[in-house]
């Protein structure tokens, strides 16, 4: 069964889908496999916070990039204080990615190495209003459990999910990356004084 399949499924049953445990619990009811939780919680709250991500201006957006997606052996880039800073050589995705966002408008790329370190971006730049909207690439456990922390701060999530997962040299769809960073955009390329174009009421899940 596809996975909009067993979503579609789990509706029709009216089960809830609220919490990470909710939607474990509801797998193991229709026995399908509890693997596919993360996904389905992360596909879920994509579509549940897609219309509040889109009313929020580019350069409020912060884009977090996992460090695995870098040429381990070829990388230039130099580690700071908020990750790594990408030299875009051109030797793995992210410097597509970075270069594409920045034609939009995006200003917030962080190449991090892990959870604590988003978590010290966030505690930082949250309450001065500079982050009020993420994108997150990584593995769907990862994923989920942002979602859940982004959740209670209030922040609006998309979530790409890694095609291959792993500690080093992970690949990633970049035109998925890339129509999650046009979400809300009236055109293709602009720059962020240009105000998103959004309408409708999300409905959280």
């Amino acid at each position: 069964m596809s996975l909009e399949n067993t979503i579609a499924k789990l509706f029709a049953l009216g089960a809830d889908l609220s919490t990470r445990n909710a939607v474990r619990m509801a797998l193991s009811l229709i026995s399908e496999d509890e693997e596919l939780t993360d996904q389905i919680y992360v596909e879920l709250k994509n579509k549940a916070y897609k219309e509040d991500f889109a009313k929020v201006p580019v350069e409020k957006r912060a884009v977090f990039i996992p460090q695995c997606l870098r040429n381990v052996k070829e990388c230039s880039a130099k580690f700071g204080e908020y990750g790594w800073k990408c030299a875009k050589c051109g030797k793995c995705s992210i410097g597509e990615i970075i270069e594409y966002g920045e034609k939009l408008g995006y200003k917030q790329f962080y190449i991090v190495p892990g959870g604590s370190l988003v978590k010290k971006i966030l505690k930082e730049k949250v309450p001065k209003g500079e982050i009020k909207a993420a994108i997150g690439i990584a593995c769907w456990p990862e994923l989920a459990e942002a979602a859940e922390k982004l959740s209670i701060l209030k922040i609006p999530l998309q979530a790409v999910p890694l095609l291959k997962a792993g500690c080093i040299n992970t690949i990633v769809d970049i035109e998925r990356v890339k129509e999650v960073m046009r979400i809300g955009l009236k055109s293709p390329e602009k720059t962020s004084s240009v105000s998103p174009d959004v309408s409708g009421t999300p409905t959280p899940v």
